[in-house]
């Protein structure tokens, strides 16, 4: 995805001519906006009126939007530092106030700022933002995390932002912040650098058969309940995907913050049992308590006298944040 900035004095006919004519169509209906001379006042319009409208954006659905946007760094830092008005506007259109999004596919004639430089986002970067979304930080407190802006290339080291060493996995494309555990019980989230492998998804129906009855040709089925949705979900991983040395302890930090989430937390004789979520590109994957975690280790071994390599397994049964019936499911994503 990319973005294009306008403004309010943006009419159809520079639209026209900065994505082609027979493409404007197809833009406007993805940014909901209706063939009119005024493009720029019509869009200023429509944002203006979900910021009035729209809810405040919870944190947890700001970390989800952002996950989906870490393989560009400029459109990443855009919506990290947004204000409450215009996350409404992004939650609501997937796109920024002045901005309207474009598919990869359309080539622009070079007018006007696009953003979508195709740079990843540091993993040290995504943590940082993740952290500060959840303890409820300014976007100005945020905008101070990013130490530049990434242009083109291999992002280099950024100043302040710690001690980055890509080693042998920088010419390889891992998948930081678009699978994120988040767990309730600390409001933190953590990074996996791979994608499940091989994923199950399944929901069942429970019916009570009636006793045998006379002169019935099958039995009758009475419905007792649906689910819960259980699954198990394995991620296959090395230990040196993180930094590229694998005594950095990356790989520990995620196995425990799994772990430890099959725990409660205590406060004197209350018992806060934890629920988690799994996202996927942006996406909730499931929601509910994990009741498994396992770990495979397997070979070579590694500076530090362990095993490099190894299997995740995590078991998660669903704890529905709304009630599920016919038609809640029918207008479920793809994703979840």
């Amino acid at each position: 995805m990319k973005f294009l900035s306008i403004d309010q004095l943006t009419t159809f006919s520079s639209l026209c001519s900065i994505v082609g004519r027979s493409n404007v169509s197809s833009v406007l209906s993805m940014n909901g906006l209706k063939i009119s001379p005024d493009i720029g006042k019509q869009f200023s319009a429509l944002c203006s009126k979900i910021a009035d409208e729209s809810p405040l954006v919870s944190a947890s659905h700001k970390v989800s939007i952002l996950n989906a946007m870490t393989q560009d760094s400029d459109i990443y830092q855009t919506a990290a530092t947004l204000g409450e008005d215009a996350w409404k506007v992004l939650s609501k259109l997937g796109s920024f106030p002045g901005y309207l999004k474009l598919p990869t596919s359309i080539i622009t004639s070079g007018v006007g700022s696009i953003l979508g430089n195709g740079v990843s986002v540091l993993k040290s970067t995504i943590d940082k933002v993740n952290k500060a979304i959840f303890s409820g930080d300014s976007e100005s407190r945020i905008q101070g995390i990013f130490g530049k802006v990434f242009t083109s290339g291999v992002p280099d080291k950024v100043v302040g932002s710690g001690n980055e060493n890509y080693g042998a996995f920088e010419w390889f494309r891992i998948p930081w912040g678009e699978i994120t555990l988040y767990s309730s019980i600390s409001g933190e989230s953590i990074d996996f650098p791979v994608y499940p492998e091989d994923p199950q998804d399944k929901r069942q129906a429970n019916y009570n058969q009636m006793p045998d009855m006379l002169y019935q040709f099958e039995p009758w089925q009475l419905y007792h309940s649906s689910g819960p949705r259980s699954n198990t979900y394995k991620f296959h991983m090395h230990r040196d995907m993180w930094t590229g040395d694998h005594r950095d302890g990356k790989a520990n930090d995620l196995i425990r913050f799994c772990e430890s989430n099959c725990y409660p937390d205590y406060n004197g004789s209350l018992v806060n049992a934890p629920t988690v979520t799994l996202y996927v590109a942006g996406g909730n994957l499931i929601s509910g308590i994990l009741t498994d975690v396992s770990k495979e280790w397997s070979g070579p071994i590694g500076l530090d006298g362990w095993y490099l390599e190894f299997t995740l397994s995590l078991s998660i049964t669903e704890v529905s944040k709304e009630a599920l019936n016919y038609k809640s499911v029918r207008k479920l994503p793809l994703i979840g």
